[in-house]
């Protein structure tokens, strides 16, 4: 018999790098292998263990035989069929084991037990595949086989050191990277068969019966590269099928950790099978239970489905819904765990915004109606004291938006003090308040808008300026006026309506005898807002007497209103709830207006000019656009200021001294005349009379009532007319009716005059008539006889 040598030995090429790109992607194999087990949990590990370590396994057992068939002179030679089958079942079990014991426990000597696991497994399936040839006696240089076991040794140590040890088992590695060390490794496993095959002497064996159990080696080749092949493209598929699956996990993954929501999914015992980062940032723990409902006593797995439950932790609330999820072998449950501490504080921030009043945070209208609705529908008794502060308009413009806001504030202080902790005070307006006293206490209702009128009365300190307020009250009762809550508020405001009627700081309680003047009032005010548009306002004229110079002095426009529905209604009835309303302001442009047109027409027929006196509500006087508007208004008609008179009363011209004193000179230099009307009835002192420009002063004729019945009465008039000249002004006296009001009048030296006396107020047309045919108004004789 004749030795044939290895490496004297033919190859063909085709095999040999067919065998090559095996080993190089078993190593590309062996390198995804390492990342998946790094990976994944313990279960889904063991799955990746035996299916790549049998993939790896095979590939490398298929790199031996198909390098072995690349000899050509060994291909004659058949094959082993049992040594064949225990030398790919050696390579597969060696692979395993060699990733299950770096997978369990990634230190160096885990590292190198793997390595001499893999590596020997590899070198005996070498060796166990050489041993599977029939026909030839093999024999082996020690030095070369030794090699080779060290090549497998090294090659596999490398392989498990790059997936499970190397720094890009921590980050992703790139794939030239990958394919770079999977042909260097190729060349490592190619190395080793190609060494052992160095380290093999063939002996070829005659003999003229076939093996037993032999296998061709062109079958052999077709089915190892079949199934190798077939191997290779599942592993390959399922990479990238696992790749597409962990894409998804991983988007899945990031938007439930990116998520504010804790989401969890569950057994139905609640063992936690996923929990996102929110989950335990919710609780500031990391993973550690195992269970759901062991994070908190108040989370429990029996909780009705899609059903929300608010659970409190701490100084949270905790919104927590499950839902069931069923079907695909799956029977868990789905929660979702959301913070609703902000969206709870915001909703009773809304909540309390919608209820309280925004300036001063008493409880509003919309509070009021709920209160009320909650004692009537228990029957409790209930007292409404409505409270409404007087000349609350004029107020505002003269302190502006700043000083009204600081004063309403300061007012509600006041008013909050003065009530009892069962009571409630709640703001429905700009000046008014609503005070609900309850069950025993309602009957202290009076009591009570005595205490709020001696608290407003003190004076109120606003940015330096002291203001003095007055209020009005009015007070019903539940179940006595009413059945109902919106009635109830209703007629307590009417009451307020009809105090402001009996004068300032009174209180009025709601009277089924007094409904039918209380409705009026509600009415009027329903009807003045329509009164200009329906043109039902007229001015009438008061002519002004001179007692010094015999003649007509001037006219004083009077407002006069006729509605359709409440016939004549007196300016004592709808002044106040104009002034109320803010309806003075165009009601009293459209006096001056109008009466200043009357005044052009007169002296366009060619009488004497004389004095027009128009009223000026405080309201009025107190805009700061005041001037403006008036003299818009004489630019409009032609009106000659020289001759207009404004009458201011006393108690709007003497507050804020320093505003009401630019105004007036301002007036002054236009040359309008200025009288202060009412004079008397307010608080006026000597300084104030002296610094401001005022011409007139006239007296209220309520002083001329009793002039001749109360000596002290005839002083106060004698005084006052004795005022005025001595500060230079003139005094007029209206609300004469009587000869002998006149009479003392003259005697005592007042300026002028006016009343029923001479004349009743006189329409438009007959003012000229009146003026042209009364030559003389006082026979100076027959008066002082």
């Amino acid at each position: 018999m004749e030795p044939v040598v290895e490496h004297s030995m033919s190859h063909n090429g085709f095999l040999v790098i067919l065998s090559y790109l095996i080993a190089a992607v078993s190593a590309y194999a062996a390198i995804e292998l390492a990342r998946r087990v790094n990976s994944a949990n313990r279960s889904t590990q063991n799955v990746w263990i035996i299916a790549g370590g049998a993939t790896l396994g095979l590939g490398i057992w298929s790199m031996h035989f198909i390098a072995m068939l690349a000899h050509e002179v060994l291909r004659p030679i058949t094959y082993s069929v049992p040594l064949v089958l225990l030398s790919v079942v050696i390579a597969m079990a060696g692979c395993m084991f060699g990733f299950l014991i770096v997978s369990r426990r990634t230190t160096r000597p885990a590292l190198i037990g793997a390595g001499l696991v893999m590596g020997g497994s590899i070198a005996s399936m070498h060796y166990v595949g050489m041993a599977a040839l029939q026909g030839v006696t093999t024999s082996y240089n020690p030095w070369l086989a030794a090699l080779s076991i060290l090549i497998a040794l090294g090659a596999s140590l490398v392989a498990l050191w790059i997936g499970f040890f190397s720094k890009y088992t921590q980050k992703k590695m790139h794939m030239e990277l990958k394919v770079f060390f999977s042909l260097l490794m190729g060349v490592a496993i190619f190395g080793m068969h190609f060494v052992g095959m160095l380290a093999a002497t063939f002996t070829f064996v005659e003999t003229d019966r076939p093996f037993a159990n032999a296998i061709e080696p062109s079958l052999l080749a077709w089915l190892v590269t079949a199934i190798t092949i077939l191997l290779f493209a599942i592993f390959f598929l399922s990479l990238t099928l696992d790749r597409h699956l962990r894409k998804r996990e991983f988007i899945q993954a990031t938007i439930l950790d990116s998520t504010t929501d804790a989401v969890v999914t569950t057994t139905k015992d609640g063992m936690i099978q996923y929990a996102n980062t929110a989950f335990y940032r919710l609780f500031d723990e990391v993973e550690q239970d195992a269970f759901f409902q062991d994070y908190h006593p108040s989370l429990t797995i029996n909780q009705p489905f899609h059903e929300p439950r608010r659970v409190d932790l701490d100084d949270r609330t905790i919104e927590v819904t499950s839902y069931p999820l069923k079907g695909e072998t799956m029977d868990q449950v789905l929660w979702f765990l959301r913070d609703v501490s902000e969206t709870i504080a915001s909703q009773r921030l809304v909540e309390h915004m919608a209820y309280h009043d925004t300036l001063t945070d008493l409880p509003n209208r919309h509070k009021l109606e709920r209160i009320l609705a909650e004692h009537i529908q228990i029957e409790d008794p209930v007292a409404c004291l409505y409270i409404d502060i007087d000349r609350w308009r004029f107020l505002s413009d003269m302190l502006g938006h700043h000083g009204s806001d600081e004063l309403t504030m300061q007012i509600a202080e006041r008013l909050q003090v003065t009530i009892h902790p069962d009571d409630i005070l709640t703001r429905v307006g700009s000046s008014e308040f609503i005070i609900l006293l309850f069950d025993k206490r309602s009957t202290l209702a009076k009591q009570k808008a005595e205490k709020c009128i001696k608290a407003i009365s003190q004076p109120f300190d606003i940015d330096g300026t002291t203001v003095e307020l007055t209020m009005s009250a009015g007070i019903s009762h539940y179940p006595k006026d009413t059945k109902s809550a919106e009635e109830l508020v209703q007629y307590a405001r009417l009451a307020v309506h009809e105090s402001k009627r009996t004068g300032k700081n009174q209180i009025k309680e709601f009277e089924d005898e007094s409904k039918h003047q209380i409705l009026r009032t509600v009415e009027i005010e329903k009807a003045l807002a329509q009164a200009l548009d329906r043109n039902e306002f007229s001015l009438v004229y008061q002519p002004k007497v001179s007692l010094t110079q015999n003649r007509l002095e001037g006219v004083e426009a009077l407002l006069r209103w006729n509605n359709r529905e409440l016939g004549h209604v007196s300016p004592t009835d709808f002044i106040p709830i104009a002034e109320n309303t803010g309806l003075i302001h165009p009601i009293g442009n459209w006096v001056m207006r109008e009466s200043c047109r009357a005044w052009v027409r007169w002296n366009k027929s060619g009488v004497k000019p004389f004095t027009l006196s128009v009223n000026v509500s405080p309201l009025q006087f107190a805009r700061e656009d005041f001037v403006e508007s008036l003299q818009a208004i004489l630019d409009e008609t032609g009106m000659d200021p020289m001759f207009l008179e404004l009458e201011v009363t006393e108690s709007s011209m003497l507050s804020y001294e320093e505003s009401t004193r630019e105004k007036l000179t301002q007036l002054h230099q236009f040359g309008i005349l200025i009288s202060l009307d009412d004079f008397g009835t307010g608080y006026s002192s000597f300084r104030q009379l002296r610094e401001l420009p005022v011409q007139v002063l006239k007296i209220d004729r309520s002083f001329i009532v009793n002039l001749f019945t109360d000596r002290n009465q005839e002083a106060i008039v004698r005084s006052m007319i004795q005022l005025g000249h001595n500060l230079g002004m003139k005094v007029l006296m209206e609300g004469v009716e009587t000869s002998d009001q006149l009479e003392w009048l003259l005697n005592e030296q007042c300026d002028y005059v006016q009343g029923y006396y001479f004349s009743r107020p006189l329409l438009e047309k007959d003012v000229v008539k009146h003026v042209k045919s009364v030559t003389t108004y006082i026979e100076f004789g027959k008066t002082r006889a």
